[in-house]
């Protein structure tokens, strides 16, 4: 099983150096989007790991915003460009660890060969309030003195015409084939009427590669899972930041990768998933960063 690992991050490169390295694996490719708003010689020392790559066509990301799947899109793109044949295509954040061995992994992704690993939920009967993200427009994707008021003047005086789609979300995170991603390209990135239509929603990294393909030819094909564990509290923005008072809950689990983590806050509990592996990380050293960055 060939899996490209799609890693979109704005976060310390020592801990995407990291979750790599305990990832790596002869038939692992990792192709990281770093947020523009950083530059890219933060993480230019990871190329030194091979089969890792930078994505070229790089977005400054917003919380919330379209610019978070315009980041996915382009580096799907390029991920299709570089002609190299994978079965499965699986998006991941800087602030994952993986929590299997990548023997388990591919054992993970062989059992669920030609399934498209997408956890979803209905807007409609069981996400309700989701519907506001949709028939409401939304100016996330900006950044200027007096947008909300505008946003507000907009929604009074214009009702939102919504696409005859049925709208599904849940996670961000995903894993899906080439040919899935290349019809979600084709659907909306290629599409001027349809990008429009979600530039303008909220969230739209948590439905729309959902709703796309619930409403496609692939719709047989998706297992309602995908690799991650994550504990996201009720009313808060998002998932919890994991500590080592954490870690039965996530070395139990059977997903792959957990999230999020942050080694700032808490780098033990990543050694306690280490040894619970018996597999010793052979990292760069601080020298070694500094001679890179360049």
């Amino acid at each position: 099983m060939r899996i490209a690992h799609l890693i979109i991050t704005y976060t310390n490169p020592e801990q995407t150096e990291r979750m790599i390295r305990r990832m790596h694996h002869p038939d692992f490719d990792f192709y990281i989007h770093v947020d523009a708003k950083l530059p890219i010689s933060s993480h230019k020392a990871l190329t030194a790991i091979p089969n890792v790559y930078l994505i070229k066509n790089r977005i400054k990301v917003q919380w919330a915003a379209y610019s978070t799947m315009q980041a996915i899109f382009n580096s799907l793109q390029e991920i299709l460009n570089s002609a190299r044949s994978y079965d499965f295509i699986s998006l991941m954040s800087g602030q994952d660890y993986p929590i299997k061995s990548a023997q388990y992994m591919q054992e993970f992704f062989a059992e669920r060969r030609g399934k498209l690993l997408l956890k979803y939920r209905s807007f409609e009967g069981d996400w309700e309030e989701a519907f506001q993200r949709v028939n409401r427009y939304h100016l996330t994707n900006y950044q200027f003195k007096g947008q909300y008021r505008l946003q507000q003047m907009i929604n009074f005086l214009v009702k939102r015409v919504v696409p005859r789609l049925s709208f599904y979300g849940s996670s961000m995170f995903w894993a899906i084939s080439p040919e899935a991603a290349e019809y979600v390209l084709e659907r909306v990135d290629r599409n001027k009427k349809l990008k429009r239509f979600f530039h303008f929603t909220w969230g739209s990294d948590e439905f729309l590669v959902q709703t796309i393909l619930m409403n496609s030819p692939f719709a047989s094909q998706i297992s309602n899972e995908n690799c991650h564990y994550y504990e996201h509290p009720p009313k808060t923005p998002s998932p919890k930041i994991f500590t080592t008072d954490d870690f039965s809950n996530i070395i139990s689990s059977d997903r792959i990768y957990a999230r999020k983590f942050d080694i700032a806050k808490d780098s033990f509990i990543l050694d306690k998933i280490d040894q619970q592996l018996h597999q010793p990380i052979d990292m760069l050293t601080e020298g070694e960063w500094k001679a890179k960055i360049v």
